[in-house]
């Protein structure tokens, strides 16, 4: 009788274990279906290009009323008028209200000429009626914007005030206050910097991020070949973006020095940014550049790797990346004061793609992150300013040859030197070209674009929208999470079911036990 009880309450134990078992396995299969159908029909980002109404941030209002106020009195008091900004829009206002992304962009521009009703104001022009006006504003489509005042104009289309995910092509984020405040500044600034591009050394752009963020800072641009062009007077800022040549030096089949004229440019005050990634310096292939940018305490880290070349550091943290391979690293703000100045406020995380390290060059001594070298004959001031986690590691031909234990890695310096006519110049040094390309620079939830606007402000282009940032229609957060973070979450999520189940099993089977 006793046996008969106890192979019936196994029974009955074994039966709740299964059930237990068959309901776990029901769940996950169910949340696998409902993943793979909100996949397929797109559930989680439908309704997307649907915006909720966002009211205008203060960050914007006080950008405003600072930096384009002043500039529209300084233009009055010269002019003797009074005219306003014009925020033209090309198709009728009941068109605008009745559409989704038209309305909402519609809207926040009527809340700013609300806010500033002697300053701003919205008209409407039909392209089809006034065919030639429309023309004179480059505008091409009903969808543009023009923001006009005192001759000058900027056109810029409503996709533009949004983010889109380049995988669904829906709108994830809202970045049309940065937009409309890069527009109003450049239609009002008295004068308009320009930034010339290096274009003699193999420099290409995978995309055009980097030049977008030079005109929303208030910049024009142009191209230079500095092997047969002199830098212009009118130069603000020179940028070498991902050169796969060296520069030309002079020697005796050439009396041009590269080198020589950005030295020369520098001693005025100049300021020059340079991109490179963890394969430009190959085995010392630049040696000329490499020369130039170790005069202003930059040198990449090379090591011989096990075919026998010279090659620099490719940086990779598994545990602080945003890829599965780890190559994509996380960077976080340097222990310095120069790092603190610049990115102080700098709140999104920002990421290093194919990057290089970079170390200060033999000549620059100090400490607390300030290393000092008046070899040139001026004295020349660098830190870093972006470094790695101390998980990341350096690896070379296939292998890991350097841990960031008890030093990160430098991904981003910057150089100042005090000149003689009382300006500085900067020196920006980034080992990684992807940190300025779309993925990183034109995401909701990363920080590198607005990185790059505060190291424009730094740099002396103080009226940059640098506050202004992008407004997710959706949390974002777990899209921002290191490899590491999601590696925990996930195995949190997929044991702890696991546990409670067992432990509910466990509970189950003893009060069968003792009953």
């Amino acid at each position: 009788m006793k046996s008969r009880m106890q192979t019936s309450k196994m029974r009955h134990g074994a039966s709740s274990v299964v059930l237990i078992a068959l309901v776990l396995v029901a769940v996950v299969m169910l949340n696998v279906i409902v993943a793979i159908l909100a996949q397929r029909y797109e559930w989680m980002y439908k309704n997307m290009n649907v915006p909720v109404a966002y009211t205008l941030s203060d960050d914007y209002a006080e950008y405003v009323r600072e930096t384009v106020v002043p500039e529209v009195d300084r233009v009055r008091a010269n002019t003797g008028n009074g005219e306003k900004i014009k925020i033209i829009f090309c198709d009728s206002k009941e068109n605008l209200e009745a559409g989704n992304t038209e309305k909402y962009v519609y809207g926040s521009i009527i809340d700013l000429c609300e806010l500033f009703p002697e300053y701003i104001e919205i008209k409407h022009l039909n392209i089809w009626e006034q065919p030639t006006v429309a023309r004179e504003y480059g505008v091409s489509s009903t969808l543009d914007v023009v923001c006009a005042f005192n001759g000058e104009f900027e056109t810029i289309s409503i996709n533009n005030f949004f983010i889109s995910d380049a995988a669904s092509s829906s709108y994830v984020a809202y970045n049309g206050e940065k937009m409309l405040a890069a527009a109003l500044m450049r239609v009002t600034q008295e004068n308009t910097p320009v930034c010339y591009i290096t274009a003699n050394h193999g420099e290409q752009f995978s995309d055009y991020q980097f030049l977008f963020s030079l005109v929303q800072a208030g910049y024009k641009f142009s191209y230079i070949d500095l092997s047969v062009d002199e830098l212009p007077e009118d130069c603000d800022m020179l940028v070498t973006f991902d050169p796969k040549q060296d520069f030309i030096a002079a020697n005796e089949f050439s009396s041009v020095s590269e080198a020589d004229k950005i030295e020369e440019y520098m001693s005025r005050g100049g300021k020059y940014m340079i991109f490179t990634s963890a394969d430009t310096f190959i085995s010392g292939a630049r040696p000329n550049l490499e020369a130039f940018l170790e005069k202003w305490g930059v040198s990449f880290a090379h090591k011989v790797g096990d075919g026998g070349l010279e090659e620099c550091y490719l940086i990779k943290d598994p545990q602080n990346s945003t890829t599965v391979d780890g190559y994509t690293v996380m960077s976080t703000v340097a222990d310095n004061a120069v790092a603190e100045q610049i990115f102080g406020e700098l709140e999104r995380p920002n990421v290093f793609g194919n990057s290089g390290s970079i170390n200060i060059a033999d000549g620059f001594e100090g400490e607390k992150g300030v290393y000092i070298s008046s070899e040139s004959g001026f004295e020349r001031k660098i830190s870093p300013i972006l470094v790695t986690y101390p998980s990341a590691e350096a690896w070379v031909g296939g292998r890991a040859v350097e841990r960031a234990d008890e030093e990160p890695f430098t991904l981003m310096t910057v150089t100042t030197q005090k000149c003689e006519n009382g300006k500085t110049a900067y020196l920006v040094a980034s080992a990684s070209v992807e940190f300025a390309c779309e993925n990183a620079m034109n995401s909701a939830v990363l920080g590198n674009s607005r990185a790059v606007s505060m190291l424009y402000r730094f740099m002396g282009k103080e009226n940059v929208p640098t506050e202004l940032i992008f407004k997710p229609f959706a949390s974002t957060d777990i899209e921002s999470l290191s490899s590491a973070d999601a590696k925990n979450i996930t195995l949190a999520l997929t044991i702890t079911p696991a546990v409670i189940f067992a432990v509910l099993g466990a509970v189950v089977l003893i009060r069968r036990k003792h009953l």
